[in-house]
Protein backbone atom coordinates (compact mmCIF):
# COMPACT_ATOMS: atom_id res chain seq x y z
CA UNK A 1 0.00 0.00 0.00
CA UNK A 2 0.48 3.58 0.34
CA UNK A 3 2.92 4.74 3.17
CA UNK A 4 2.76 8.64 3.66
CA UNK A 5 5.05 9.46 6.05
CA UNK A 6 3.95 13.06 7.78
CA UNK A 7 7.33 13.94 8.96
CA UNK A 8 9.17 13.81 5.44
CA UNK A 9 10.51 17.57 4.05
CA UNK A 10 8.55 16.83 1.05
CA UNK A 11 5.26 15.91 2.40
CA UNK A 12 5.09 19.18 3.70
CA UNK A 13 6.36 21.29 1.04
CA UNK A 14 3.65 19.74 -0.85
CA UNK A 15 1.40 20.43 1.18
CA UNK A 16 1.84 24.23 2.27
CA UNK A 17 2.22 24.22 -1.95
CA UNK A 18 -1.50 22.92 -2.23
CA UNK A 19 -2.27 24.90 -0.03
CA UNK A 20 -0.80 28.54 -1.15
CA UNK A 21 -2.38 27.40 -4.39
CA UNK A 22 -5.97 27.03 -2.60
CA UNK A 23 -5.74 30.73 -0.77
CA UNK A 24 -4.47 32.24 -4.27
CA UNK A 25 -7.79 31.03 -6.26
CA UNK A 26 -10.00 31.75 -2.51
CA UNK A 27 -8.33 35.65 -3.12
CA UNK A 28 -8.77 35.61 -6.50
CA UNK A 29 -12.85 34.96 -6.38
CA UNK A 30 -13.36 37.60 -3.35
CA UNK A 31 -11.82 39.96 -5.07
CA UNK A 32 -12.46 39.85 -8.67
CA UNK A 33 -14.10 42.41 -9.97
CA UNK A 34 -17.63 41.25 -10.57
CA UNK A 35 -19.56 43.29 -13.68
CA UNK A 36 -21.94 46.15 -12.68
CA UNK A 37 -25.57 45.26 -14.38
CA UNK A 38 -24.86 48.15 -16.46
CA UNK A 39 -21.69 46.66 -17.95
CA UNK A 40 -23.46 43.63 -18.30
CA UNK A 41 -25.91 45.36 -20.68
CA UNK A 42 -23.23 46.72 -22.47
CA UNK A 43 -21.07 43.86 -23.67
CA UNK A 44 -24.77 42.78 -24.40
CA UNK A 45 -26.20 44.99 -26.82
CA UNK A 46 -22.03 44.93 -27.88
CA UNK A 47 -22.66 41.18 -28.70
CA UNK A 48 -25.99 42.07 -30.43
CA UNK A 49 -24.40 44.73 -32.93
CA UNK A 50 -21.33 42.29 -33.78
CA UNK A 51 -23.73 38.64 -34.18
CA UNK A 52 -27.08 39.71 -33.97
CA UNK A 53 -29.32 39.48 -37.23
CA UNK A 54 -31.38 42.52 -38.46
CA UNK A 55 -35.17 42.32 -39.02
CA UNK A 56 -37.95 44.68 -39.46
CA UNK A 57 -40.29 45.90 -36.39
CA UNK A 58 -42.17 48.28 -35.08
CA UNK A 59 -42.20 51.13 -32.15
CA UNK A 60 -44.71 50.40 -29.90
CA UNK A 61 -44.21 53.10 -27.35
CA UNK A 62 -41.48 54.98 -25.69
CA UNK A 63 -42.32 55.43 -21.83
CA UNK A 64 -40.82 58.90 -20.28
CA UNK A 65 -39.07 59.02 -17.29
CA UNK A 66 -41.41 61.16 -14.13
CA UNK A 67 -38.22 61.26 -12.41
CA UNK A 68 -34.37 61.29 -12.69
CA UNK A 69 -34.17 57.68 -11.31
CA UNK A 70 -37.08 56.49 -13.63
CA UNK A 71 -35.88 54.42 -16.88
CA UNK A 72 -36.95 55.34 -20.09
CA UNK A 73 -37.94 52.02 -21.79
CA UNK A 74 -38.44 52.02 -25.80
CA UNK A 75 -41.06 49.36 -26.36
CA UNK A 76 -40.83 47.55 -29.99
CA UNK A 77 -42.64 44.30 -31.92
CA UNK A 78 -41.11 42.10 -34.27
CA UNK A 79 -41.86 38.60 -36.47
CA UNK A 80 -39.67 35.71 -36.58
CA UNK A 81 -40.72 32.64 -38.50
CA UNK A 82 -44.48 33.33 -37.17
CA UNK A 83 -43.91 34.06 -33.82
CA UNK A 84 -44.43 37.54 -32.52
CA UNK A 85 -41.85 39.10 -30.07
CA UNK A 86 -42.70 42.30 -27.92
CA UNK A 87 -39.13 43.88 -26.25
CA UNK A 88 -38.13 46.22 -23.66
CA UNK A 89 -35.08 48.69 -24.37
CA UNK A 90 -33.86 50.50 -21.14
CA UNK A 91 -32.48 53.43 -23.31
CA UNK A 92 -31.97 55.68 -20.55
CA UNK A 93 -28.01 55.89 -20.86
CA UNK A 94 -28.61 56.29 -24.45
CA UNK A 95 -30.36 59.05 -24.73
CA UNK A 96 -27.89 61.09 -27.30
CA UNK A 97 -28.28 58.77 -29.64
CA UNK A 98 -32.61 58.33 -29.60
CA UNK A 99 -34.19 60.29 -32.64
CA UNK A 100 -37.16 59.80 -31.17
CA UNK A 101 -40.31 62.10 -29.48
CA UNK A 102 -43.41 60.95 -28.19
CA UNK A 103 -45.45 60.37 -31.75
CA UNK A 104 -43.19 57.11 -31.96
CA UNK A 105 -45.85 55.03 -32.31
CA UNK A 106 -46.50 52.85 -35.04
CA UNK A 107 -42.85 53.95 -36.07
CA UNK A 108 -40.45 51.10 -38.01
CA UNK A 109 -37.29 50.18 -36.88
CA UNK A 110 -34.45 47.77 -37.78
CA UNK A 111 -34.14 45.16 -34.16
CA UNK A 112 -30.96 43.50 -34.35
CA UNK A 113 -31.74 39.69 -32.47
CA UNK A 114 -29.84 36.93 -31.47
CA UNK A 115 -30.48 34.26 -33.85
CA UNK A 116 -29.94 30.79 -31.05
CA UNK A 117 -32.45 33.37 -28.63
CA UNK A 118 -35.11 35.57 -30.87
CA UNK A 119 -35.92 37.52 -27.97
CA UNK A 120 -32.67 38.81 -27.21
CA UNK A 121 -33.14 41.79 -28.96
CA UNK A 122 -32.11 45.23 -28.96
CA UNK A 123 -33.14 48.68 -31.45
CA UNK A 124 -30.10 51.08 -30.10
CA UNK A 125 -27.04 50.41 -28.99
CA UNK A 126 -23.95 53.00 -28.80
CA UNK A 127 -22.37 51.94 -32.35
CA UNK A 128 -25.74 51.30 -33.83
CA UNK A 129 -29.18 52.76 -34.39
CA UNK A 130 -32.57 50.65 -35.95
CA UNK A 131 -34.42 54.06 -35.49
CA UNK A 132 -34.98 55.49 -38.83
CA UNK A 133 -34.91 59.29 -38.05
CA UNK A 134 -37.03 61.53 -39.61
CA UNK A 135 -36.15 64.80 -41.11
CA UNK A 136 -36.11 67.81 -39.84
CA UNK A 137 -38.57 70.89 -40.67
CA UNK A 138 -35.58 72.80 -42.44
CA UNK A 139 -34.60 69.42 -44.25
CA UNK A 140 -37.74 68.88 -45.38
CA UNK A 141 -38.13 72.24 -46.79
CA UNK A 142 -34.74 72.17 -48.44
CA UNK A 143 -35.75 68.65 -50.08
CA UNK A 144 -38.87 70.10 -51.22
CA UNK A 145 -37.53 73.01 -53.12
CA UNK A 146 -34.59 71.15 -54.63
CA UNK A 147 -37.80 68.25 -55.75
CA UNK A 148 -39.67 71.25 -57.06
CA UNK A 149 -36.76 72.50 -58.67
CA UNK A 150 -36.03 69.67 -60.40
CA UNK A 151 -39.23 69.22 -62.41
Amino acid sequence: MFNLNFHDPAVYSSFFAALAVLLGLLVWVVLRRRKSPEEIERLRRQYLVRHGRIIDGTILDLTDSQSANDPRILQYQYQIAGVVYEGGQDVTHLQELLTLDGSCLGMPASVRYDTRNPANSIVVAETWSGLYRRPSREEAKRNSKKRSGER
